[in-house]
């Protein structure tokens, strides 16, 4: 079954089959990573670009810039967020950085540290 996701390069809405990993964007021709991810253990890169969503459990501990659909925080989260959907912060979670969403829940008992910039974000992510 196809589902809707967004390009991380051009913002535009692309159909995916569901059993998809990354698709080249028929209107920018860039690829687009639009798995989601599941982040149980300690995770340190530069950049994370998912048309997809992003959960780091408990367990998770993420050293990262994300730009994502929609992020979920149950652990440890460090660096700068773009999500063109939700964000949500859980129960004795810890965030540190800057987010910029279209909407953020959190969760009595989460740490938040940072600047947090909460609107609706256009069809284009900011580079």
């Amino acid at each position: 079954m196809p589902r809707m996701v967004i390009c991380t390069h051009c913002g535009r809405e692309l159909e995916v089959s569901d059993r998809a990993f990354s698709v080249n964007c028929r209107y920018c021709n860039q690829r687009v990573g639009v798995e989601d991810h599941v982040i149980q253990s300690y995770h340190s890169v530069t950049n994370i670009e998912t048309g997809g969503s992003i959960s780091v459990t408990p367990t998770g501990h993420v050293r990262a810039k994300l730009r994502v659909q929609n992020l979920e925080v149950a652990g440890q989260m460090y660096g700068d967020i773009v999500a063109r959907g939700k964000v949500t912060v859980y129960p004795g979670a810890r965030m540190v950085g800057d987010v910029r969403a279209s909407r953020l829940e959190v969760k009595e008992g989460a740490l938040l540290k940072g600047y947090y910039r909460i609107e609706p974000i256009p069809g284009t992510f900011e580079k």
